[in-house]
């Protein structure tokens, strides 16, 4: 087995847990692959590789060392590549990670092929300004979001070409199920089981008693378009990276990707395992 390592190397101590986790994978007779950027020395004569494209082409199985963002990161290239992803949390939450730091033993299922694959939906977002067409991959969500002077945006919702609904809010959230346990959740969302193929509407500060979040079928193209008066601005985030200017002439078009992303998990029940220990246990 050949496995791409992934890391956030701007955590604490990330690098001296990365070796451990190398030396793990070796001893089971693993090859592995790593970023040439990173410390050659430390890694002890890994393959190294600048192209990100390249290692997750060659290799068998990716793992991310880090949070949930550096999962979601690498998971596109993962899921690009139809590569399974496994996750260890060096971060806080780690809701879609796998493993946790002192959880190294389990590795020894990855390799003897002992895990199951969970196929979790993407959402492919098209932002058309005129002419002109940029498509994204979100695996959590596509939120739309305000400047910092502009008071409220008029958010109008299209399904199947036909208009559903419409927001005065400060934003909206447009999230898969697996983005469903992150922004979408802290904006009142509600939580859906990762395995369901939808895609989740959650106004952010609604101006209306009435605006409730919606959960829509994946299966049909959604189109979102917003109205801002003059000098007012407007932003599209996916995943928290890419950053988009919106005006009121764009439309922003959501369907359920062809792609999935392929997750390595231990434990099929992991989800509600997570949900109780990492949400409900820290409420209390």
């Amino acid at each position: 087995m050949t496995v791409a390592i992934f890391l956030n190397p701007t955590q604490k101590g990330i690098f001296d847990y990365t070796k451990k986790v190398i030396t793990k994978l070796k001893s089971l007779g693993t090859k592995v692959l790593v970023k040439e950027n990173y410390d050659a020395k430390l890694f002890n004569n890994s393959f190294f590789d600048k192209n990100i494209n390249e290692l997750v082409e060659n290799c068998d199985v990716v793992l991310t060392i880090g949070g949930d963002g550096t999962f979601i990161h690498f998971a596109k290239y993962a899921a690009r590549a139809s590569k399974p992803i496994l996750g260890i949390n060096f971060g806080r939450l780690g809701f879609i990670t796998e493993i946790e730091k002192d959880e190294l033993d389990k590795l020894e299922f990855l390799v003897a092929g002992k895990y199951f694959v969970q196929k979790r939906s993407l959402l492919e977002v098209t932002v058309c300004k005129g002419n002109n067409k940029k498509v994204f991959l979100a695996i959590n969500d596509a939120v739309i979001f305000k400047g910092e002077c502009t008071k409220i945006i008029d958010i109008s919702v299209f399904w199947q070409e036909n208009k559903f609904c419409s927001y005065r809010a400060d934003g909206l959230i447009i999230a898969s199920s697996t983005g469903s346990t992150a922004y979408s959740l802290s904006a009142g969302g509600p939580i859906i089981d990762p395995s369901v193929d939808c895609i989740l509407l959650t106004p952010i500060c609604a101006h209306s008693l009435f605006a409730r979040p919606v959960v829509l079928s994946g299966k049909d193209l959604m189109t979102v378009k917003i109205k801002l008066k003059n000098n007012d601005r407007a932003f599209l985030n996916i995943d928290g990276v890419n950053k988009l200017d919106l005006s009121s002439f764009d439309e922003i078009n959501i369907a359920s990707a062809l792609k999935k992303i392929d997750i390595v998990t231990f434990d099929r029940q992991i989800f509600y395992k997570n949900l109780s220990k990492k949400l409900v246990d820290n409420c209390n």
